[in-house]
């Protein structure tokens, strides 16, 4: 067997990940009209959605420990068997019940795959060379992600267009067909997982049952890191504050634009166009992100807050759209212009993370990130909701603004955390030479 390398681990690191979030991308742009054809009304989609939600917040540490204890490999596979079976179920669902049994199957699928694949990534290339930077790799990596959505959304969006000879009351609709696309797209990706992400034989051994009874003290393990090292605390934080804004974009961006543009059939197709700008901003941002850590005389850290910054003027320029100037090209502007200068921040702040914890609690760190983006996005969800309902759009995005001006400031007090942290590891390491 040929060995790894650095950068045949990132090549099959990036197919995995592009194929895992295009399967998502196909679905994303649908799923609200399977549910409208289906005769599922709002009230009751909001409870399935809800159902999702809270599924991947209570399961995002057990599955990030899970992973730490049984394995990436077994992990993102389990994982992979959910995410075909949920939008296959997503696709000939009829009634609520069985749309409820689509969303587990997909809260299960996101929250065992949250952290496998960029934990083994990790791990597999600082095996290979300690000292490599995660920089490069982990940016593409985002950038992938996050393409790989918006083209997958694209294609989604398209797709049952060309399915119209289908019935809208039929066990098939052409709603159906971007489900079953994904479903498809997900066996591949199973496929591909089982294929490319080997592991020691070290990492992968254990039972099953081993494992999930280890879980609750993987993950006490896992909190205790991340609250006592200020790095990883700060990070996480900083992750919350990012989700509040995510969710208040996308929570007000489609209802300001219909606003805008004097009805909801015309906002709906300009913002599934900015929607999938958004992804392929994010992607332009995040790919580049070495880069103005190189040109800049600034720290990784330092890009991030910068950035982040930047970002948060772009959702500025929505609320100045939303007060008059502008007007909708205002707004589209600064709703591109905020993924696609904060794109950086993501894989940058990630690298510090992983430069912080060993290969034990990896993977419950990546989970434990993403659990504080889930939290931040729910709290996101109720207040800013009703702060714009209560005192108009301007306000809610001024909330979104501040949220990523907190994110900047707790990604600058994690810099100094690190400068300090170095410091330390400095003095230790000349007293005991």
């Amino acid at each position: 067997m040929t060995p790894l390398t650095v950068a045949r681990v990132q090549r099959r690191y990036l197919l995995l990940i592009g194929l895992r979030w295009a399967a998502t991308g196909l679905i994303l742009p649908v799923s609200m009209l399977i549910y409208a054809t289906r005769g599922i009304d709002l009230p009751t989609a909001g409870l399935l959605i809800a159902l999702y939600s809270g599924l991947v917040v209570l399961l995002e540490l057990p599955t990030g420990g899970l992973a730490d204890l049984l394995g990436r490999r077994r992990t993102m596979l389990l994982a992979s068997v959910f995410l075909v079976l949920a939008p296959l179920a997503m696709a000939f669902a009829q009634v609520w019940w069985q749309f409820a049994i689509a969303a587990t199957a997909s809260a299960l699928g996101r929250a065992l795959g949250s952290g496998p694949v960029e934990a083994w990534y990790v791990d597999t290339v600082r095996a290979i060379d300690p000292n490599l930077s995660l920089r490069a790799g982990l940016s593409r990596g985002w950038a992938v992600e996050a393409f790989g959505l918006g083209a997958a959304a694209t294609i989604g969006g398209a797709a049952p267009g060309l399915a119209d000879g289908l019935a809208n009351d039929g066990l098939i609709t052409p709603f159906s067909v971007p489900a079953l696309a994904a479903a498809a797209l997900a066996v591949v990706s199973l496929i591909a997982h089982a294929a490319l992400m080997t592991e020691t034989a070290a990492r992968s051994r254990g039972t099953v049952r081993a494992a999930v009874r280890a879980v609750p003290t993987q993950v006490l393990h896992g909190v205790r890191v991340a609250w006592r090292e200020p790095v990883v605390r700060l990070i996480v934080a900083h992750g919350a504050a990012i989700g509040l804004f995510l969710n208040s974009i996308e929570m007000l961006a489609p209802l300001q634009f219909a606003e805008m543009l004097g009805g909801a059939e015309r906002a709906a197709l300009a913002y599934g166009m900015l929607a999938a700008g958004a992804f392929l901003g994010t992607a332009a941002g995040s790919a580049p992100a070495p880069a103005p850590c190189r040109l800049l005389p600034l720290s990784p850290l330092g890009v991030a807050a910068l950035v982040t910054v930047a970002g948060a003027a772009g959702v500025g320029l929505i609320g100045l759209a939303s007060a008059g100037p502008g007007g909708f090209a205002l707004a589209a502007a600064g709703y591109l212009g905020a993924y696609t200068l904060s794109g950086p921040a993501g894989p940058l702040a990630a690298e510090a993370v992983h430069n912080r914890v060993t290969e034990r609690e990896r993977a419950t760190l990546v989970s434990v990130e993403s659990l504080a983006l889930q939290l931040g996005g729910f709290i996101g969800a109720i207040s800013v909701a009703r702060l714009a309902a209560w005192a108009g759009f301007v306000s809610g995005w001024l909330a979104a603004t501040l949220a990523l001006v907190v994110a900047a400031l707790l990604i600058v007090a994690a810099r100094r955390a690190e400068r300090r942290a170095g410091e330390t590891d400095n003095v230790l390491a000349y007293e005991f030479t």
